[in-house]
């Protein structure tokens, strides 16, 4: 019996991995779609190009070293990352689904339950499609998961080498996307795993949980990441990810606005679009079906790992895919009820399961398909390395790393609602004409134009001319909606004094 149960759960590992590996070479995206993940590749190629590691967006060094350590082989056949990154973002797409199915087998042993739980997962809206362009959400999760799956089977085994190798990818997993210390409390949460009883109410922590070895073994991963965070940049941004309320000189886009912001009520809508209605009675039922089979511990842990929805619904910068983490234990929680209900409606259930993952799938398609065809960031790009020279410059803001990444321009970063810096701004272009450089500008370059400041000052200064227009798409929050448009490309040159 045994072994036919590692045989079932060997079939559903293959079949989840080849799957997801599949359907992410399929749609994988036209080229890198999203402004971290062209900063990314550069730090990949600049880690080869200087011998020494490179940071992306906030560090992430944990996302450079893989990503660096898989671009090898393109390395020595001189090509760029491009490829690299979007591949490794569809494979440990592809790894994180197997890696849950490992953890929900691991807490339940029902491998049925296991399977329907990460399939679900898989087909997310919100985190299949940033897996198609480069993100490192797959990779993230992948290494949170299995910090995760470390944990419980060392528990389980007493193993205090399981418990020190799940420490250090919980830490890894923060090096490449540090919200993932959200997550913290949770981590040490399973550690502890409390014997937890209603009746009377009693939490009981087990005595081998403080044993002294587990605990430094546990912890030294942790301690270490934190020195290195309080002597480099990355202590900062931590403090900021979590903790910072206003916006300051210097503080970073992505900062956490508070449990009760108004952001929670577009995360909640972004659930609801993206995922089957259906699902979330399934997820009640799941509760209560759970708490009924007296798993009280399992339980408050699974809800308390939902409610991190108050922490990336509530991110300045939120975008869909935040919620990644979030949704997690909600296909845990469905997959129990489904597992119960496929032991006695066995066809019924498949079909609810189908029909969950082709309404994601179906949701999803236009988007995956198009942008598998034409990345629109990537083709405007191109479209300026066309139509400009060499030794252009080009004003734009959200697009500058893709023209700098695809075109081979020189971009310039223009200013935001200040007078005297769009003056000064202004001289600068002056003086790039005066020297015979040529310079460009892109629509979305005044996108961020309080009172249009910035753009009446180039018409009041510069004679401006269209060179012509391309399909574009905004990588903005693109998990769920389309943002296409064509976006102009201008040419600006001094005027004739009279």
């Amino acid at each position: 019996m045994h072994s036919i149960k590692d045989h079932k759960v060997k079939i559903a590992v293959i079949t989840l991995f080849v799957l997801n590996l599949l359907m992410g070479v399929i749609f994988i995206n036209e080229g890198i779609f999203h402004y971290d993940s062209v900063i990314l590749a550069k730090a990949v190629e600049g880690t080869y190009k200087t011998g020494v590691l490179q940071p992306a967006v906030k560090g992430r060094y944990g996302a450079v070293l893989i990503n660096s350590i898989l671009y090898l082989p393109a390395f020595l056949l001189k090509h760029n990352a491009d490829f690299t990154i979007r591949f490794v973002s569809v494979l440990f797409h592809s790894l994180s689904i197997v890696i849950l199915f490992l953890f929900i087998n691991e807490l339940f042993a029902d491998s049925i339950q296991a399977f329907f739980g990460s399939l679900l997962f898989s087909f997310t809206p919100f985190y299949f499609s940033p897996n198609t362009y480069g993100k490192e959400h797959g990779m993230s999760v992948f290494f949170l998961l299995l910090s995760f799956y470390l944990l419980t089977r060392g528990i389980k085994n007493g193993s205090l080498l399981l418990l020190g190798i799940s420490s250090f990818f919980f830490v890894f997993s923060v090096s490449v996307r540090e919200s993932i210390l959200a997550t913290a409390p949770l981590y040490f949460l399973l550690y502890l795993n409390p014997c937890i009883s209603f009746h009377p109410f009693r939490i009981n922590i087990p005595k081998e949980r403080f044993n002294p070895k587990s605990l430094t073994l546990l912890l030294l991963p942790f301690l270490l990441f934190l020195c290195m965070a309080l002597l480099t940049s990355v202590g900062s941004q931590l403090h900021a990810e979590v903790f910072a309320r206003d916006i300051k000189p210097g503080l970073p886009v992505n900062y956490f606005r508070g449990i009760f912001s108004p952001g929670i009520k577009l995360a909640v809508r972004d659930l609801l679009i993206s995922i089957p209605l259906l699902l979330f009675p399934v997820f009640i039922i799941g509760v209560r079906k759970m708490a009924s089979k007296e798993k009280p511990f399992l339980v408050s842990f699974l809800l308390l790992w939902v409610m991190l929805i108050l922490y990336f619904g509530n991110i300045r910068s939120y975008a869909p895919r935040y919620l990644d983490i979030s949704v997690i234990p909600v296909y845990i929680f469905v997959s129990y009820a489904l597992s119960a209900a496929y032991n006695k409606y066995k066809m019924a259930t498949i079909m609810i399961v189908i029909y969950f993952v082709a309404s994601m799938f179906l949701f999803m398609y236009p988007m995956l398909s198009f942008r598998h065809r034409y990345n629109g960031e990537k083709q405007f790009a191109s479209y300026v390395k066309e139509n400009t020279e060499n030794n252009a410059v080009i004003v734009s803001i959200d697009d500058g790393a893709f023209i700098e990444y695809y075109g081979q321009r020189q971009t310039l970063f223009p200013p935001v609602g200040d007078v005297k810096k769009i003056a000064d701004f202004i001289k600068r272009i002056d003086g790039y004409l005066l020297n015979k450089v040529p310079v460009y500008v892109t629509q979305s370059a005044v996108t961020y134009d309080p009172g249009n400041a910035l753009k009446e000052a180039i018409n009041r200064n510069f004679n401006v001319s269209i060179v012509g227009e391309k399909l574009y798409e905004d990588y903005h929050r693109p998990e769920l909606s389309f943002q296409v448009l064509y976006q102009k490309l201008f040419k600006l040159n001094l005027k004739k004094m009279l």
